[in-house]
């Protein structure tokens, strides 16, 4: 998400790319802590792997995607994790990041919907609004 937020073209992008990368690095101290505490090693980071680069090698289009899809994966794992928690305070914050990260996705969607980069998915009708309708024409 840094990487990304470096070399987006749009500023609107760029900012949801560093809300990700702050979202990312708040969920990697807090967990990071929990281990540490326990004297467990905490796993390293890839922060220094990216460039200084301000020209993007990809799209904003191809970027949008594949932080909709890495928040996508983060959803589904945490729900896998969350199926077999033994820890309750570790299941809390998991439950807590999976609303953030679920919001945080759904603003990348409504942005690539917006773009035109992807359609808007199917809802149910409003039955409620329907019905009223019809009691409107019937009379």
């Amino acid at each position: 998400m840094l990487g990304f937020s470096q070399v987006a073209s749009s500023s609107k992008i760029r900012k949801y790319f560093q809300k990700g990368a702050e979202l990312s690095g708040n969920q990697i101290k807090n967990f990071s802590d929990h281990l540490m505490n326990q004297d467990l090693p905490a796993p390293k980071l890839m922060d220094a792997h990216i460039t200084d680069s301000t020209t993007s090698p990809f799209s904003d289009k191809l970027m949008m995607y594949h932080g909709s899809l890495a928040g996508d994966i983060a959803v589904q794992n945490f729900g896998a994790a969350l199926s077999q928690m033994l820890r309750h305070d570790l299941a809390a914050e998991f439950i807590k990041l999976i609303s953030l990260i679920g919001k945080y996705n759904n603003d990348g969607l409504n942005m690539m919907i917006e773009h035109g980069w992807f359609e808007e998915p199917y809802t149910a009708p409003d039955r409620k609004a329907l019905s009223k309708s019809s009691e409107g024409n019937q009379s």
